[in-house]
């Protein structure tokens, strides 16, 4: 049986679009916490934050939505912070 990294990073593989990032998110929420020890998604969060100049009560606001309610921006921005470079994952972009 393989591992949850080993099955996501085989799925990662057949991801190449935008919209492919968006659904495989939608997906596979599990693939985002699939490293217990990892704060890959707190600091993801905070990048994101920097990066859309958002202030912390829309951050929390983000955090508080449904999982495949939450922006389509942040969705490509997780997709390519936690799976395409995350240390999880190594290797998943090549």
């Amino acid at each position: 049986m393989i591992s949850d990294i080993e099955y996501y990073k085989q799925l990662s593989k057949k991801v190449s679009t935008e919209q492919d990032k968006i659904n495989f998110f939608d997906q596979n929420q599990r693939a985002f916490y699939v490293d217990i020890y990892s704060d890959t998604w707190s600091k993801m969060m905070e990048a994101y934050a920097k990066t859309e100049n958002l202030s912390s009560e829309q951050l929390n606001k983000i955090e508080e939505m449904k999982w495949n309610e939450m922006p389509e921006g942040l969705k490509i921005f997780a997709y390519d912070f936690c799976i395409l470079n995350g240390f999880v994952f190594t290797g998943v972009g090549k």
